[in-house]
């Protein structure tokens, strides 16, 4: 059984096989031929998206080898890249590859220059490869009409014909520290177009403090991949003199979309609870914007 699986799998297309057996070919099945799938994957550890913040900045490192390492291999993979989905614009990165599997990179100014435009929020790159085989077949990556190689060949476990490299907001933590205006604080410790100050704690934490007396650093925990911020509860101060009779203050954010970063226009925003021993306030938003 495996070997009728994989031997399946190097055929071109068993769609094309069944359609070519006609009354007119006499039910001749045409001639098969193996094919060798690619396999284009990212390097762990690598650079897997680009920072839309300083694209240029950028440095992917990707590998291109075999599905079937021990099988026959391609007369050469030629490597390829288009923008956004656009199959009519497609660029080469690297010819005549014949060693397998081979480390490429790709740059952010390689790309600025390869499709003469920056790289802006939202561009996506997508890199394969163009396949001739020893017979002289070449089977393209990003064919105008059509599936790439064949319907459904990538679909095997752990294939990868292609890789994206898209252009998003990166969380950096450098960017989280210093003077933020106030956008909006339904708290009201801060009224809009105040400044407060973050701190930046690691590469996944920063701080800021409300107005209560003996105030302590909030510390907010980033998730750099959804851009997702949650607080978890602790102390930030010891209440709202004068005349406060409830004893520390605490905070915790709450599930929320408003919960986040968003780097490219350097703002921070959080649904917070305040509470003390004796019961919560409510839930109240922060805003804050880069200054």
């Amino acid at each position: 059984m495996k070997k009728i699986i994989i031997v399946g799998l190097y055929f071109f297309s068993l769609a094309a096989l069944f359609t070519a057996c006609t009354k007119e070919g006499n039910g001749k099945i045409p001639e098969l031929s193996n094919f060798p799938l690619p396999l284009v994957v990212k390097v762990a550890g690598s650079e897997q998206v680009i920072s839309a913040q300083d694209p240029d900045a950028f440095n992917g490192r990707f590998t291109v080898g075999l599905y079937f390492p021990n099988d026959a291999p391609p007369k050469k993979l030629d490597v390829v890249i288009i923008k956004n989905n656009d199959k009519t614009n497609v660029k080469v990165l690297k010819t005549d590859v014949t060693t397998f599997p081979t480390e490429l990179t790709i740059t952010g100014t390689q790309l600025a220059t390869l499709f003469n435009a920056p790289v802006v929020l939202g561009d996506k790159f997508d890199i394969g490869v163009d396949v001739t085989t020893y017979t002289g077949a070449k089977f393209e990556a990003f064919p105008v009409t059509g599936a790439s190689y064949a319907a459904g060949i990538a679909a095997q476990p752990g294939a990868s014909t292609f890789v994206r490299y898209e252009a998003v907001c990166q969380y950096q933590p450098d960017a989280f520290q210093g003077g933020f205006e106030v956008i909006t604080d339904e708290w009201a410790d801060y009224t809009p177009g105040e400044i407060v100050q973050l701190t930046q704690v690691d590469a996944t934490h920063f701080s800021f403090k409300f107005r209560a007396a003996d105030a302590q650093p909030i510390v907010v925990t980033v998730n750099p991949v959804t851009n997702a911020v949650t607080v978890p509860k602790q102390v930030y101060g010891s209440g709202y003199p004068p005349g406060w009779t409830f004893g520390d203050i605490s905070a915790e954010s709450v599930a929320s979309v408003d919960n986040f970063v968003a780097p490219c226009s350097g703002t921070f925003s959080v649904i917070l609870k305040h509470t003390v021993a004796a019961g919560s306030f409510g839930e109240f938003k922060l805003v804050l914007k880069k200054d």
